[in-house]
């Protein structure tokens, strides 16, 4: 292949995640229009009912427009790298509300009556074993329910599952949940480890075309809530513990070494001469980054500085020096904007977390209802804009 030809190739490949990019802000301006319309009074749900339609074509556009080529299989034999640790200020469970300690666990006791009241469903049952880390109650909602979502991503992610048996249960994640892309990911990253490099990159390439990367954070942290309300906490109290409770969810680490196992697959992919195929993993690491990146509900500061973290990744395997997007960006351009918008969150954590640590009841109820309702970086901008200045 001559150097013009993987001139013009990288150039329409980087073209893709422009347009991926274009599209993902598309949606997510969409979906503020909507957010600050819900917020104000008056008869406007005809326009609410247009701009949702809006920004669901925009997500179907992603989709189109994100979907890459197909990887060559078989695929070459990829070396597994670790990630070096996230960063402690990235990781705000033990910081973020200092008036309730981590890892509050109930008791059976405690839950007898919310199970019962709930008729042991489903997500009684994971929400009672979340918050008494009870494997007896994990094992009957697997025996009872192995058709639910939440069910099968809980026990692929429980203390004993062997690999094994994390893929039978994202299997039956995936069928669970056809429209969401993240039990694919998941699945990639567990053939990785395996060392089944093709089934990971066909599980890969499943993923590309879905919009969804659902991991049902809003509803399993009310589920909690629900479980301490009824253990007699406080509303506010309850809020706070589940909120701790869910945001080191090991999903997310999996998801941080997908991204360096697609970026080693793309190495392997040069070396063996393939510079089509190692350019679309490149592509598909920076999909999977942006899927993070834009505030939606229930998103947490931890998926942000995830999303930022992964896309850098990927950048930092290209040409600075490209072409990135249809802005007249190049891809060092990008790394210095990532950049900046990491240490802006950054800064507006420890901003938020100054006032967290001591926000009355009330607002803190309010802080975690906007989080679940907005996502976790409008609700610190609302703290900011009550009690201080960014």
């Amino acid at each position: 292949m001559t150097t013009l030809q993987r001139a013009l190739i990288t150039g329409a490949l980087v073209a893709a995640v422009g347009t991926s990019l274009y599209e993902a802000r598309q949606a997510a301006r969409l979906r503020d229009q909507v957010q600050a319309l819900q917020q104000q009074q008056g008869p406007l749900a005809e326009q609410i009912q247009q701009l949702q339609q809006e920004r669901d074509d925009a997500l179907q556009r992603l989709a189109a427009a994100s979907a890459p080529p197909a990887l060559r299989l078989p695929a070459p034999p990829v070396q597994l790298t670790t990630p070096p640790a996230t960063p402690p200020e990235e990781l705000r469970s033990t910081n973020l509300f200092e008036r309730f300690p981590d890892g509050v666990r109930l008791t059976a006791k405690q839950l007898e009556s919310y199970l019962k009241a709930h008729g042991r469903n489903a997500a009684s049952l994971l929400a009672a074993y979340r918050t008494t880390r009870d494997p007896a109650l994990l094992a009957e909602a697997m025996q009872k329910y192995p058709n639910d979502p939440l069910v099968a991503l809980e026990a692929a992610y429980s203390k004993d599952a062997s690999p094994e048996a994390q893929r039978q249960w994202l299997e039956a994640f995936k069928q669970s949940a056809p429209d969401n892309a993240l039990p694919h990911y998941l699945l990639a990253r567990n053939y990785f480890q395996a060392g089944q490099t093709d089934q990971a990159v066909q599980e890969l390439l499943a993923a590309a075309g879905k919009t969804q990367t659902q991991d049902f954070f809003v509803d399993r942290m009310s589920d909690n809530e629900e479980a301490y309300l009824a253990a007699g906490y406080s509303p506010a109290e309850a809020k706070a513990i589940s909120l701790q409770q869910l945001e080191l969810m090991p999903n997310r680490s999996d998801l941080k070494q997908l991204a360096y196992d697609l970026v080693e697959l793309a190495k392997s992919y040069q070396r063996s001469g393939d510079e089509d195929s190692a350019q679309n993993a490149l592509q598909i690491t920076a999909q999977l980054a942006q899927r993070g990146q834009t505030s939606s509900p229930g998103q947490i500061a931890i998926d942000q500085f995830l999303g930022f973290a992964m896309e850098t990744l990927a950048l930092n395997a290209m040409n600075p020096a490209s072409p990135y997007g249809d802005s007249g960006q190049t891809v060092r351009d990008r790394l210095n904007q990532l950049a900046q918008q990491k240490a802006d969150l950054k800064q507006l954590v420890l901003q938020s977390d100054a006032f967290l640590k001591t926000l009355p009841d009330q607002d803190w109820i309010t802080y975690a209802d906007r989080l679940k309702t907005f996502g976790e970086v409008p609700a610190m901008r609302w703290i900011l804009s009550k009690y201080g200045q960014q």
